[in-house]
């Protein structure tokens, strides 16, 4: 899977987070497709210094292209890191579930591994939600991880 960078619910959305960036970054939004600007003349944000002149010259476009990338990693979607199925072990006192997630997908919560194996033969897709819910649980290290494919 190619490189991915933020989950939005429209296209406004999409457009605001590259709007936030391009602020933060000095980005040129003519450069970014957002608006348009006279070629090879810098635009109306570098004359009020809101962009650092890749636009016309003044910045190498290649350093521009860089704190594009540094600001879209903050929104990038990680592929699917396991082969399979895997159990996410929330383990209280003396109650344990085992969290059964395939490619960011909830299948449901079991007991014991055995009882793991019937939800994952259930047929998903990719889900936003749970990509958001699930990747910091899964990414941080605190719970247990167990292959289940």
């Amino acid at each position: 899977m190619p490189d991915l960078y933020g989950l939005f619910s429209n296209r406004r959305a999409a457009q605001q987070a590259l709007l936030d960036i391009a602020d933060s970054e000095l980005l040129c939004y003519g450069l970014l497709g957002l608006e348009k600007n006279p070629h090879g003349r810098a635009c109306f944000r570098h004359q009020l210094g809101r962009c650092a002149g890749a636009c016309c010259g003044k910045e190498p476009m290649v350093e521009h292209q860089l704190r594009l990338l540094d600001g879209l990693q903050q929104m990038r979607v990680f592929n699917w890191p396991y082969a399979g199925a895997v159990g996410l072990v929330e383990q209280h006192s003396d109650v344990r579930q085992i969290h059964v997630i395939n490619n960011w997908y909830y299948l449901g919560s079991v007991e014991n591994i055995a009882d793991a194996a019937q939800l994952t033969k259930m047929v998903h897709g990719f889900d936003r939600d749970g990509y958001k819910i699930l990747s910091g649980p899964l990414f941080n290290g605190q719970h247990e991880i167990v292959l289940l494919a």
